[in-house]
């Protein structure tokens, strides 16, 4: 576990979020990218073929489309669309594991799915190696994963080698004690941790305003 005391954001910082089951309907004109377009040929024909694998079975709608930060409207998202809004516009990094999709920019032009994240729905270790290339693409040296602990995308970010690829990685997690009510109180610290980060930074003693706090642990 790691005791710092100051977390902050940089430009060679990559911001890693879960997405959530509800999704805000309709489109929004966006000019963001697929990550497709940005990886190198054979990373982005695995990923481009590992999706269209999973299309049916996540019921894929591309009818509309939204920038993926935009398009997931759970709570997490309540709480930190705008100040991820914010953090694309000044050049932060900012990427989305996703149930449908893997992996997306988070301004990525995304549709409609009704999958949770499932690590075994995607090829052996490709979702891994994908965000090493991006990582190395843009110059990342650092990584602040924000997600629960316990759960599948925390474990997609456990699995990737960031000491190999020479970048500091953290995951913070708010801590929630009792189960009563963290279905909401975790993804809305989450999302309010986020924002603090954003906007200034996090530090240990940092508080949800459901008063929970966060494990920031070395990966």
């Amino acid at each position: 576990m790691d005791t710092s005391p100051v977390l902050r954001l940089t430009k060679d910082t990559m911001l890693i979020l879960p997405c959530s089951g509800a999704k805000q309907l309709g489109t929004t004109p966006g000019n963001g990218q697929s990550i497709i377009s940005t990886l190198d040929p054979a990373h982005a024909t695995a990923l481009a073929a590992a999706r269209d694998a999973l299309r049916e079975k996540a019921a894929v709608d591309e009818k509309m489309l939204m920038p993926a930060y935009l398009r997931y409207s759970g709570h997490l998202y309540k709480y930190s669309s705008k100040s991820i809004g914010t953090a694309l516009n000044t050049g932060y990094h900012v990427m989305i594991v996703s149930g449908g999709y893997g992996i997306v920019l988070a301004n990525e032009p995304i549709g409609v799915y009704e999958k949770p994240f499932v690590l075994s729905d995607w090829p052996r270790g490709l979702l891994e190696r994908c965000l090493v290339h991006r990582a190395r693409q843009v110059g990342i040296r650092s990584v602040v994963a924000v997600m629960a602990r316990s759960s599948g995308y925390a474990k997609l970010v456990k699995q990737v080698d960031w000491k190999a690829a020479g970048i500091a990685a953290k995951l913070v997690s708010p801590v929630c004690p009792a189960r009563f009510g963290a279905q909401v109180k975790v993804p809305r610290a989450q999302g309010q941790a986020i924002a603090a980060l954003i906007a200034t930074e996090l530090t240990q003693d940092w508080r949800s305003s459901d008063s929970l706090p966060l494990e920031i642990e070395d990966l």
